[in-house]
């Protein structure tokens, strides 16, 4: 059976290869999706429309939110999109030879 690691990789608003940096690899994507939303570089400011989104949140109601948020965008894809700095997960599967 093919076991599966899951890096993760920051890029920037294009996702260019130029700017691709690892940064960490994982046993399954809900690990990897958990360690980017712990750890993103991503300016909070870019989640929201407008201040007036911003105004009325506590700083944890905001945290909450951009975790949620950043959930969301790997539900049915391997990356972030529209920010300026973005998180792409690879899937490598790796076949055992015994």
């Amino acid at each position: 059976m093919a076991k599966q690691l899951f890096p993760v990789f920051e890029t920037d608003a294009w996702h260019s290869t130029a700017k691709k940096e690892f940064k960490g690899i994982f046993t399954s994507k809900t690990s990897a999706v958990n360690a980017i939303v712990k750890n993103h570089n991503i300016d909070d400011h870019e989640f929201f429309e407008s201040i007036h989104e911003l105004i009325p949140l506590t700083k944890r109601q905001r945290e909450a939110e951009i975790r949620r948020r950043l959930r969301k965008d790997f539900e049915d894809s391997m990356q972030t999109q529209g920010y300026s700095v973005n998180y792409e997960i690879e899937v490598w599967n790796l076949n055992e030879w015994d």
